[in-house]
């Protein structure tokens, strides 16, 4: 960048350079008798040149004494000091691990009455209102004889919290019910629900007869049902490959589980369902414990299959079949809230879960 003092002797030169080239064309003008008016003229354009050439080299040369601020970063007081360690360096930044707020569950501290809708079963109403499906079977007495008993309309009392829900009788004390249910007395004290209903600040606690009383963590026996069967197979039956297929292409509704020793496969009415093995039909017809329509095939070795809820019936008593032989159709009979299959497979009288037997792919999981 040219010095301003420089440049200011530059254009002061040239300008007297000028100055002197038209003197001396005046001088010539004069000579040749120029009028004095034009010479005037001349001399005052000469003067004006002069003046603004001066001016705007003094504007340039007090523009470039002044410092540009981008130049020289001016200092800033009461900044916050800055840690470049690198180890510390992803410190001050934290990835949420949801993208999104979650809302916290309310928590619920009452029995809930719920209405089975169309579709529903114990695993799905369970972990609707998060507990688990044997809690809401001990909270109703007609489903502890049947878990399927459901239909619906019907109503259901839903724990607060996963354990037994038990109606308080005369005599019952805290320690009584714990021992019966094989819970802990502090959890039952502990419980809000009970807190609300039970004098439990007293000593010893006193509870409210024919009210309820939430046992968190308690649990009931047990109680399988008898599956009864012939052992002796009809001469000219087929026997089972002991290899099973999935008796009808559905989703899976209700998982295998203690209190439901078979899987429910849901799917429109009147969907065929076949045979999961080759054996001969042992019963057919109308099952009053809920099952509805219902179909068993005894395989000849052992193995016992359920067909339970069906629309209609493709076989009879005493036939032989073969594996995936249509032998009836998905209805919604008996304790049933909508049209699927019950499937069950029995092993020497022990129902197995048909998931670890069946060798052909499982069906997936119905969407709700």
């Amino acid at each position: 960048m040219q010095d301003p003092t420089s440049a200011l002797q530059t254009r002061v030169n040239a300008l007297s350079t000028e100055f002197l080239e038209r003197f001396e064309q005046l001088r010539a003008e004069h000579e040749n008798n120029v009028s004095l008016l034009t010479r005037l003229t001349a001399h005052l354009g000469i003067i004006a040149l002069v003046v603004i050439g001066l001016l705007l080299s003094g504007i340039e040369i007090h523009a470039a004494q002044q410092p540009r601020n981008y130049d020289q970063p001016i200092p800033a007081e009461n900044l916050p000091d800055v840690d470049l360690d690198q180890a510390a360096a992803q410190n001050d930044l934290t990835l949420s691990v949801s993208p999104f707020t979650i809302q916290p569950k309310q928590e619920r501290r009452d029995v809930t009455t719920y209405t089975v809708k169309p579709g529903d079963n114990v695993s799905v109403i369970a972990a609707r209102f998060g507990v688990t499906p044997d809690s809401v079977i001990w909270a109703n007495e007609k489903l502890e004889d049947n878990p399927d008993a459901l239909s619906v309309g019907q109503q259901l009392y839903i724990p607060p919290v996963s354990g037994v829900l038990h109606k308080v009788a005369k005599g019952e004390t805290v320690l009584s019910i714990a021992a019966r249910f094989k819970a802990q007395p502090q959890d039952i004290l502990d419980d809000p629900f009970n807190q609300s209903i039970h004098d439990l600040k007293s000593n010893p606690p006193v509870l409210a007869v024919d009210a309820f009383i939430m046992v968190p963590g308690g649990s009931k026996p047990l109680v399988i049902r008898a599956v009864t069967y012939s052992s002796r197979t009809p001469t000219g039956a087929i026997r089972g490959t002991s290899t099973f297929q999935w008796p009808v292409g559905a989703c899976i509704s209700q998982y295998f589980w203690a209190r439901h020793p078979g899987i429910d496969l849901a799917n429109s009415m009147g969907t065929p369902v076949v045979a999961a093995d080759s054996g001969y039909i042992e019963t057919v017809g109308w099952d009053s414990s809920g099952y509805g329509n219902m179909i068993l095939i005894n395989h000849g070795n052992g193995a016992i299959t359920r067909y339970a809820h069906l629309s209609a019936f493709a076989v009879q008593a005493g036939q032989s079949v073969k594996k995936g032989q249509l032998i009836g159709r998905v209805g919604s009979t008996g304790h049933s809230t909508g049209p699927h299959l019950h499937f069950e497979i029995i092993v020497n009288g022990v129902p197995r879960n048909p998931l670890g037997v069946v060798n052909s792919k499982a069906p997936g999981l119905c969407h709700r």
